[in-house]
């Protein structure tokens, strides 16, 4: 999560494959021109979710399904960027706590502290989690509605 999060904000660069820095390009062309509604782009755009001093890349759907590892336990792949965006990595942080049980929490941001060398702001991390929770509250209610889960 880190080193997604590591990718730097550029107002000039939202939605090009140039800020990336990979050999992905086939894949981004295909992903942001094919796959990536415009009005998806513009709301990613706003300022809400964009914090000048802390915008990098954030996944928005960072969890095991979409992690992709190999025979020996690497992380070879991480798919799905369908909630990707650049905003503010508590995002990320948030999404992923929001969705574990509260004893992993502690380990979470301990871990991501220390690899990340940063001290996590915990008012603002505790809000994004109540966010992300009545995200997630919320599509899974509209699923149910609509006849996906019973």
């Amino acid at each position: 999560m880190f080193q997604l999060h590591r990718i730097k904000f550029n107002p000039n660069e939202i939605f090009t494959i140039d800020n990336i820095g990979l050999k992905l390009t086939d894949f981004l062309d295909e992903l942001l021109n094919v796959h990536v509604a415009k009005e998806d782009m513009e709301f990613w755009k706003h300022d809400e979710f964009i914090n000048k001093d802390h915008g990098c890349l954030v996944h928005g759907d960072l969890n095991s399904s979409n992690i992709i590892i190999d025979e020996n336990n690497h992380i070879s792949a991480v798919i799905d960027f369908s909630f990707g965006g650049f905003g503010n990595p508590y995002f990320d942080i948030a999404r992923i706590i929001g969705r574990c049980p509260e004893s992993f929490k502690k380990e979470i941001v301990k871990n991501y502290e220390t690899i990340s060398n940063t001290k996590l702001d915990y008012p603002i991390l505790d809000d994004e989690i109540d966010i992300w929770t009545k995200i997630d509250s919320a599509y899974i209610n509209y699923m149910r509605g609509i006849g996906i889960y019973e």
